[in-house]
């Protein structure tokens, strides 16, 4: 489709950028079949209005408001719309998405410009890209190694990308804890204390730091800097226990920290961190203690250490409850008025991204932000090494962007902005998440159901009552309607079609096998060798799936993991039939792996729910080293 533009030279780099996303050129008045006249307002604001063939957008508070105006206003036309008028004013100054660039997968530029896009078209303003070791530092060769690390030029490219849409791009590093990748190595032992956390206090230490500060002032053009520093529970409990003795928490964590602000200050940077600490801080006498648990009470003494020129970061993506979230934006500004609320829409626990669990958390917290004044809000899309595709995450972003400009949320408004930005069906991209909720299971179960060993099945007494197979069948018709319209997207719908495939005979093999087994059914048993070979055939589709889908959208690095964890699998399946027909051929007398009894691998008793915590993400990595991951 043909637009002109009145008034928006300064608008026209962006436009280009966009313009095949939204399916339009820019063309001169004669040609164009649509004309846009453009008006700037000095307050945060969007008003689209369309009046046949001419239409005005106005906009203040940059350039994001105004593609998001263009993306409604050239959707409305193409759809048929003579005459409509829409006038946002959004809640947030600052909204977006911090995306994980460091747990295994690493997204390529292109796939960082292609989101960009996108998340602009929504009128979001703000990209993080959250680095524990994946960028490039001079003089440290091994930080980063074989990681899949930004280049300089790589981060400047995407620097300038976000420029020209008009967002910010801001990195988000770990300046004390989560660093375990970059300190496996050798060359790190003169600032490591423990396996995640550095040795604070060391010289090495801060001309580590020193040197990453550096980098990052050079790259990013922002001069906000996100320095982690949450989740360090094992500080000083390491080298620096044997160097110094025994020393309080949070001594060292103050004293690191007021030297970290001090030297990124110094680069002309404004720090933010995650806030979590001073929550266990004040709350590390509390039994059962739990994140930003609601019993703690922010002693002044804390409150004083607190470096009030940092802004907090409140993250949380668990609670549905805007009082849980109200209370503790208030007990944040007991330390700054400068807080930013972080949600999330889950990537971090499997293939799937699980859409409906997030919703449930994020518009609670979105109300509480909104009623509490808060101007900065991200969701952070953590991939934590699992197998899910973060481009999928789009569909959640959405509704960060429509809450902001609507101050509310209505699914059909929010079906519009996606369609609007993205071209793709919302539906479609929440109907992704179905092979996780088994049962209508509240947890995630694929990845445990993809990884579960067929001869040792520790998972099996959990879904031994329920017919996944016809749940698997049945939801195979599904996904194969859900093709998305832009290629790009392609592959990850792939990913989730094949694994369905796969589970369809893989979910409940071992229970089929230890039934069989328990009752002589030789005949069954004969089936199950031969099924063996089928589920190997729909493996390797879906790893074929998998490593296409990781190709188009990573760096390579990282891929060698679920090369690793595919191939446990084939070999296991290998190995299972093998053994079933040794059986049956008599070659032995019993399959001891049949022979054990199947316990709940939550070490819950009969009656319990079948689904629980054990089917968390930060279970499954004991679940996999029992059975076949390392």
């Amino acid at each position: 489709m043909k637009c002109s533009f009145q008034n928006a030279d300064h608008l026209l780099g962006a436009i280009t950028l966009v313009a095949e996303d939204i399916g339009i050129c820019i063309a001169d008045e004669e040609e164009a079949q649509l004309h846009i006249k453009v008006q700037t307002a000095e307050t945060d604001i969007v008003s689209t209005a369309l009046n046949g063939n001419t239409a005005e957008i106005t906009y203040g508070g940059g350039i994001p408001r105004f593609l998001r105006g263009l993306a409604m206003l050239v959707s409305w036309y193409k759809e048929g719309t003579e005459k409509k008028i829409v006038t946002e004013t959004p809640l947030f100054c600052t909204n977006g998405a911090m995306v994980d660039m460091s747990r295994n997968a690493v997204m390529t530029v292109s796939t960082v410009r292609f989101m960009m896009r996108k998340m602009a078209l929504m009128g979001l303003n703000m990209f993080m890209l959250y680095t524990e070791d994946t960028y490039e530092v001079e003089n440290r060769p091994y930080f980063g190694y074989m990681r899949g690390r930004y280049t300089a030029e790589e981060i400047r490219e995407m620097d300038r990308y976000a420029s020209a849409l008009g967002m910010e791009l801001i990195p988000c590093v770990q300046m004390l804890g989560h660093l375990a990748t970059a300190l496996r190595w050798n060359a790190s032992g003169e600032y490591k204390d423990t396996q995640n956390a550095l040795l604070v206090g060391a010289d090495a230490t801060y001309s580590f730091l020193e040197d990453l500060i550096c980098t990052i002032s050079e790259n990013f053009t922002s001069r906000r800097i996100h320095i982690g520093m949450d989740e360090t529970h094992d500080l000083g409990t390491g080298r620096f226990l044997d160097l110094n003795g025994y020393r309080e928490r949070s001594e060292l964590y103050f004293a690191h920290l007021d030297r970290i602000v001090k030297m990124v200050e110094s680069y002309g940077l404004r720090p933010m961190m995650w806030s979590d600490m001073f929550f266990r801080l004040a709350g590390k006498d509390l039994p059962g203690y739990g994140d930003y648990d609601l019993r703690v009470v922010i002693p002044e003494d804390l409150r004083e250490k607190v470096p009030a020129s940092v802004q907090q970061v409140f993250w949380d993506y668990y609670r549905p409850s805007e009082a849980f979230y109200a209370d503790t934006i208030d007990k944040h500004r007991q330390f700054t008025d400068d807080v930013l609320f972080a949600g999330g829409v889950w990537g971090w626990s499997g293939p799937c991204m699980l859409f409906s669990r997030s919703l449930r958390n994020t518009i609670p917290a979105l109300e509480a932000c909104k009623k509490k004044g808060i101007r900065e809000v991200i969701a952070t899309v953590w991939h934590n090494g699992a197998e899910a595709n973060l481009i999928l995450s789009l569909a959640g972003l959405a509704w960060y962007a429509d809450f902001d400009y609507t101050g509310r949320y209505d699914e059909d408004s929010v079906r519009r902005c996606f369609r609007y930005a993205v071209g793709e069906s919302y539906d479609a991209f929440l109907q992704t998440e179905q092979p996780e909720f088994l049962a209508d299971s509240e947890y995630p179960v694929t990845r445990a159901l993809l990884y579960n060993d067929p001869l040792t099945g520790l998972i099996d007494r959990h879904i031994r009552d329920i017919d996944t197979g016809a749940y698997y069948c049945g939801l195979s018709e599904t996904m194969k309607g859900l093709a998305p319209a832009d290629p790009f997207f392609r592959p990850a719908f792939d990913v989730i079609l094949h694994l369905v495939s796969l589970l369809e005979n893989k979910a409940d093999f071992g229970v089929r096998l230890k039934t069989a087994y328990d009752s002589g059914d030789r005949e069954e048993l004969a089936a199950l060798a031969e099924e063996c070979g089928i589920i190997k055939e729909k493996l390797e589709r879906l790893i074929e799936s998998h490593r296409r889908a990781w190709m188009t959208y990573n760096k390579p690095f990282g891929w060698e993991v679920h090369d690793i964890r595919y191939g446990g699998l084939l070999a296991r399946f290998a190995t299972a039939g093998m053994r079933i027909k040794a059986y049956l051929n008599g070659d032995i007398d019993a399959l001891g792996e049949l022979e054990a009894e199947r316990l709940r691998f939550d070490c819950l008793g009969e009656g319990a729910s079948p689904f629980g915590g054990a089917f968390l993400w930060q279970r499954y990595t004991q679940m996999a080293t029992a059975n076949i991951l390392t």
